[in-house]
């Protein structure tokens, strides 16, 4: 069964901590029954509902119990769950410490370059999490954001997109504010007028709650942004080209999948966390 090793990196350990990080993730093999490949796969723990720490602080959410779900069903894999910053996922892919990220990523075709991708698991809808009184609860596009206020963090899926737009529209940018601040946070400022919008998912502004701070949450097209942005709806588990029988870990970690969306798996986990059947469509 799969155990949670939470890395935890104070600013006083660094050092130390991150060589016994690379010990768990290099050293894996050896705590592994015979015949057993020990997979680390790695979380920031956070958006809520996809990934993130329970009051109890287990980890849980709905790309980790995907995943678990997948482990029972891959007798030659063990998967050891840890938690780090979001913004050490993928360098740690780039060193082969984790062998897998499970973070709710979208496979774009700037990320493929570096890493392989499973098969999706889940289709999200995006859009805009803005005040009733905003003027942008009527917006179709991203062009309508323009010269309004939001939060960023580097690397992330939605600031990319972001990005794009400022980049290809020198003279109407939309202003980033690029913040360590957890979502609870940016959306408690967003209801207080701190910045103009959030660019988010629907179910992220539900899990935090947004509707009870008097927010609403406006849907974009998406296929106008992946066609626009190249962006895509649909998120996939990212696999290091480091890791150990790589392509055969990543198509049984599809043939599994494929599996649990045939049986109902997917979707009685997608109704728990999200309330509703957000498994890939066809």
């Amino acid at each position: 069964m799969s155990r949670i090793r939470r890395t935890l990196i104070a600013s006083s350990l660094v050092v130390a901590a991150m060589g016994m990080a690379g010990c768990a993730a290099s050293g894996a093999e050896a705590d592994a029954e015979p015949g057993v490949q020990k997979v680390v796969v790695a979380t920031g723990a956070n958006p809520k509902p996809y990934t993130y720490l329970d009051d109890d602080d287990q980890l849980t959410g709905y790309d980790i119990e995907v995943l678990r779900a997948v482990d029972k069903l891959l007798p030659d894999v063990s998967f050891d769950f840890q938690v780090a910053e979001f913004d050490a996922l993928f360098a740690g892919l780039d060193s082969g410490r984790y062998n897998i990220v499970a973070n709710n990523l979208s496979a774009t075709a700037e990320r493929r370059e570096k890493y392989d991708f499973t098969d999706p698991y889940l289709q999200a809808q995006f859009g805009v999490g803005v005040r009733p009184d905003s003027g942008l609860t009527n917006i179709t596009k991203i062009d309508d954001l323009a010269g309004k206020k939001t939060y960023g963090q580097a690397g992330l899926n939605f600031t990319r997109v972001l990005e794009q737009y400022n980049d290809a529209n020198p003279g109407h940018t939309i202003d980033i504010t690029y913040s360590e601040a957890d979502l609870q946070t940016q959306y408690k400022n967003l209801a207080a007028g701190a910045v103009d919008f959030l660019f988010t998912e629907r179910v992220v502004f539900d899990g935090y709650g947004a509707a009870k701070l008097g927010l609403t949450f406006v849907p974009l097209d998406g296929d106008y942004l992946e066609s626009t942005y190249g962006t895509s709806l649909k998120s996939a588990f990212a696999v290091s080209r480091h890791t150990e029988n790589a392509t055969t870990i990543e198509s049984e970690i599809n043939g599994a999948l494929q599996k649990l969306n045939a049986d109902g798996t997917l979707t009685s986990l997608s109704e728990k966390f999200f309330g509703l059947d957000l498994t890939p469509k066809q």
